[in-house]
């Protein structure tokens, strides 16, 4: 598929939403109905292994968890390069 100049500058303008996942747990229904205020799920991930970005449910890269004045960010470390994200998101008809 040939993107051109146009779609190209259209996409750049286009909002997403980007997701970082942290890690996940195997809980059964009813662990998770008992769960209350201070209760602590433990994740698959080793402490300071980072997130996964996602976009729109695609894994798009991965980065270090930071804190910056006060509030979460993440520092991008490996990312899926720009062609192939160009190319996701015509794929996909997200725009």
């Amino acid at each position: 598929m040939e993107i051109t100049e146009r779609d190209y500058d259209i996409l750049v303008d286009t909002e997403i939403i980007v997701d970082v996942m942290l890690g996940n747990a195997d809980i059964t229904i009813g662990e998770f109905l008992k769960l209350d205020d201070g209760d602590i799920v433990s994740l698959n991930k080793i402490a300071g292994s980072g997130g996964d970005i996602y976009v729109n449910s695609r894994i798009i890269g991965r980065g270090d968890i930071i804190v910056i004045d006060d509030k979460l960010a993440v520092r991008v470390q490996d990312a899926m390069d720009s062609d192939n994200v160009v190319r996701y998101f015509f794929e996909e008809n997200l725009i």
